[in-house]
């Protein structure tokens, strides 16, 4: 496979997550970064020695030699530049949320057709081992049928974009997400369904005074009789988990693929419990870190121009279900 190469759309934290999962990975090479300061992007080219470095996300888009973009703007330029980068004939890979509204989302995946080019929500950690093993054990019976679901991501550190409503800021877009990804995932592996959404959404919130979520819990009525409470936040601190309860038995991941540590190559763990019976704890490895099995994941799926775990149709999937979440929170 011929090396795909990658320009980075903006240099912020998790970009330099993605930089370094890039240098480890089979299929990629780092061709290029750009900042809105120069001397920004010149330091992270530094950094990650990449050969070139542009002071506009516009001189990016215009290098011939990139092939593929990873856009990690805050999340309402998302949309826009999405936009640019399928204009300019790149594969692209873009933060979650995708956009901020599933209207956007949709002008987003329409200009990726139009222009023939792949593109992907970089929720990378359905990509990893222990999701799939999870996703697995939960279509084959292992806990009978499944029941309910409890998901919880959040943390105590505000940072300005998440107490900004007009940068996108609460936790609900910015964790909360992969919560109602994950409980989706449940239902459609319980389901057999290829992309399932939430009959019923319930939610409340600790909102400030601007209105944005502080943090946030849901109660989602799923395909096949699952309920899921989902619990998110950005200032507050809980047991990241994801609980789920069958008629025969249930399942506990104490350490979710999305967890800091949990993206660089270590055995996680799931632990089933049969109805009665007593905890079974297995293992899964994962060889690759995350952020380079997600740069790989795209290079082998460019000619589908959808990936398989996150095509377009579970993107809007999730979008809906989060406008829902905000929406019922915000009453």
């Amino acid at each position: 496979m011929k090396s795909l190469r990658w320009g980075l759309l903006a240099a912020g934290t998790i970009a330099a997550e993605f930089a370094a999962g890039v240098e480890e990975s089979k299929h990629g090479v780092l061709e290029a970064v750009a900042a809105r300061s120069g001397d920004r992007a010149a330091e992270f080219a530094s950094r990650f020695e990449i050969p070139k470095c542009y002071g506009s996300y516009e001189d990016l888009l215009a290098d011939p030699d990139v092939d593929a973009v990873y856009i990690s703007t805050p999340h309402p330029l998302h949309g826009e530049w999405a936009i640019r980068a399928a204009e300019a004939g790149k594969h692209i890979l873009c933060e979650k949320p995708l956009t901020v509204s599933v209207s956007e989302a949709e002008k987003v995946i329409e200009a990726a057709r139009v222009n023939d080019v792949f593109l992907m929500e970089a929720f990378m950690y359905r990509l990893h081992p222990q999701i799939r093993r999870l996703a697995e054990l939960i279509s084959c019976g292992a806990i009978g049928e499944v029941r309910a679901v409890d998901v919880a991501f959040s943390y105590n550190f505000a940072v300005p974009r998440l107490t900004d409503p007009a940068l996108g800021g609460g936790g609900i877009f910015d964790v909360g997400c992969y919560c109602t990804s994950l409980a989706r995932l449940v239902s459609q592996a319980a389901t057999g369904q290829h992309v399932v959404e939430p009959e019923e959404v319930l939610g409340m919130a600790r909102l400030d005074a601007n209105g944005v979520d502080e943090f946030a819990s849901g109660l989602l009525r799923l395909p096949g009789g699952i309920i899921a409470q989902v619990s998110c936040g950005f200032q507050l601190t809980q047991d990241d988990h994801i609980r789920v309860y069958g008629s025969q038995g249930q399942l506990y991941v104490p350490k979710p693929a999305w967890i800091h540590e949990m993206r660089k190559p270590k055995t996680s763990q799931i632990v089933l419990t049969p109805e009665g019976g007593e905890p079974e704890v297995i293992e899964v490895e994962a060889t690759q870190g995350l952020f380079a099995r997600e740069a790989d994941h795209v290079a082998t799926h460019l000619a589908d121009r959808q990936a398989p775990e996150l095509t377009w149709a579970e993107t809007l999937a999730n979008l809906r279900t989060l406008e829902r979440w905000r929406a019922a929170v915000a009453r």
